[in-house]
């Protein structure tokens, strides 16, 4: 082999290395923030029920970070009734199941968003709060599946006040199996005290349809 392809080939190698030990170095300071399994409650978190006794709030299961349903935090107030209800808990997911959160699928092990009355809770919303003190890149995944009259759609967006948002993105074609989403990263909330993330539902058809969040994580690419 030449000279000129040996230093080539060595060039070559030296980028592939850089580029992983990159990949690493993020991986690694890639930290959670919260984490909602609908299961876990060692350390305080909120388990997910059935209506007409499904929490309004939820203390994340992983982590620090609380899931406003309750009209309060930029939240819409969601019915958890027996009739009308727009909260209930199904079967769960072991998708995205990792960083200390449960994975296990059997009744109840997440939170249900359900049409309601008259689809009475189409375009409502539900937020997360948590703090990004300190921490920066928002990353966000979690496990959905709707059913065929369920939601049809999820807009996530962002806000350190609770009240202005920007949008971040629309996830739609929910899946009718559980499957892993991905939000964009963004560091619009860096250093935030006070951190918002809102997904609003729209487009469910039938009052019992519903779309089932599972095994939601919030973490940052840096601290």
């Amino acid at each position: 082999m030449s000279n000129r392809l040996v230093r080539a080939f060595r060039g070559g190698f030296a980028l592939v290395v850089a580029c992983v030990a990159a990949v690493a170095s993020q991986a690694q300071a890639q930290s959670i923030i919260a984490g909602w399994d609908f299961q876990t409650t060692t350390s305080g978190g909120t388990a997910a029920a059935a209506a007409p006794s499904s929490p309004v709030t939820f203390t994340a299961n992983v982590g620090s970070g609380t899931l406003y349903l309750n009209g309060t935090n930029g939240s819409s107030s969601w019915n958890a009734a027996t009739s009308g209800n727009e909260l209930s808990a199904f079967g769960g997911s072991a998708g995205n199941a990792f960083l200390g959160l449960t994975a296990t699928t059997t009744t109840p092990a997440c939170v249900a968003l359900v049409g309601g009355t008259g689809n009475s809770a189409n375009g409502k919303s539900i937020v997360f709060k948590f703090s990004m003190t300190g921490k920066s890149g928002l990353l966000v995944s979690y496990s959905t599946q709707g059913t065929a009259a369920g939601f049809t759609s999820q807009a996530w967006s962002y806000s350190t006040d609770g009240t202005n948002w920007t949008a971040l993105s629309t996830v739609s074609s929910l899946p009718t199996s559980f499957a892993t989403q991905y939000l964009p990263l963004t560091f619009g909330l860096d250093n935030a005290a006070n951190a918002y993330l809102r997904c609003t539902v729209a487009g469910a058809t039938s009052a019992s349809g519903n779309n089932r969040l599972d095994n939601v994580i919030i973490s940052s690419v840096a601290s």
